[in-house]
C-alpha cells in the first residue's frame, strides 16, 4: 500500500507473517510468479499484528494498494484488514469474494468505525476468476474514484464518496493477514 506520491514510504503488509512461520501447518512457503518464493496461507492461519507496527496512524486521503495473488480457490476470503478494537467492523481491508460462475468481486472495504457500526464497502469490481492463478491487481483510491487495474491494465474506475477523506485508525486496532479477525468470516487460502 502506498500513496500516490513518491515522497511517501511503502508499506508491505506481508512484514507480518513471521519466519519461522508462527504455525506450519496453515503458512507455508509456495512458488510464485517467474519461479520466486511466495507466502501460502490456508484456512487457520492467524497472522495479526498491531496495525501501527505496518501501517502510517492516519490513512492518506489518496493511496494505491497493490496485490499479488493465486487464491486457492473460488471461495475468496479477505486478503487483508484492519480492525477496530472490537473487532466487529473492517476499517480498512480488500475482499475477493464469489460473484456467480466464472465470476470473482474485488471489493475495497473503507469505514470510519467512529460513524459506521457495520464495515462499509465503498468500491466493488467484478472481474474474471482467478482461482489457481496468479493474478496482479491495484486499487488506486483518488478523492473521487477508486480505479482498479487488473493484470497492469485498467479495468474499471468507479465514482465514491468516503467520509472522511483520511481516515484515522483507533490505536489499538488489529491488522490482519488473510483474514478479517474471529469474529468476521472470510478466511482465505491464498499464495501472496
Amino acid at each position: 500500500m502506498r500513496r500516490l506520491s513518491a515522497d511517501i514510504p511503502e508499506y508491505d503488509l506481508l512484514h507480518a507473517i513471521g519466519v519461522p512461520f508462527s504455525n506450519p501447518k496453515t503458512q507455508y512457503f509456495d512458488e510464485g510468479l517467474d519461479g520466486f518464493p511466495a507466502y501460502g496461507l490456508k484456512p487457520g492461519s492467524d497472522i495479526k499484528s498491531p496495525y501501527r507496527l505496518f501501517m502510517p496512524e492516519k490513512l492518506y486521503a489518496e493511496f494505491s494498494i497493490t496485490a499479488t495473488v493465486r487464491p486457492a480457490n473460488k471461495d475468496g476470503g479477505f486478503l487483508f484488514s484492519v480492525v477496530n478494537p472490537l473487532e466487529t467492523v473492517v476499517q480498512l481491508g480488500v475482499q475477493l469474494i464469489p460473484s456467480g460462475p466464472g465470476l470473482t468481486n474485488i471489493s475495497l472495504l473503507y469505514t470510519d468505525a467512529n460513524i459506521y457500526a457495520l464495515s462499509q464497502t465503498i468500491a466493488s469490481f467484478v472481474v474474471p476468476s482467478f482461482s489457481k492463478k496468479w493474478t496482479r491487481f491495484a486499487l488506486r483510491v483518488t478523492n473521487d474514484n477508486v480505479t482498479l487495474f487488473l493484470n497492469c491494465l485498467e479495468f474499471d474506475t468507479v465514482v465514491v464518496k468516503r467520509n472522511p477523506q483520511e481516515l484515522v485508525f483507533d490505536s489499538a486496532s488489529t491488522l490482519y493477514v488473510g483474514q478479517a479477525g474471529p469474529l468476521i468470516s472470510g478466511a482465505f487460502h491464498v499464495s501472496t
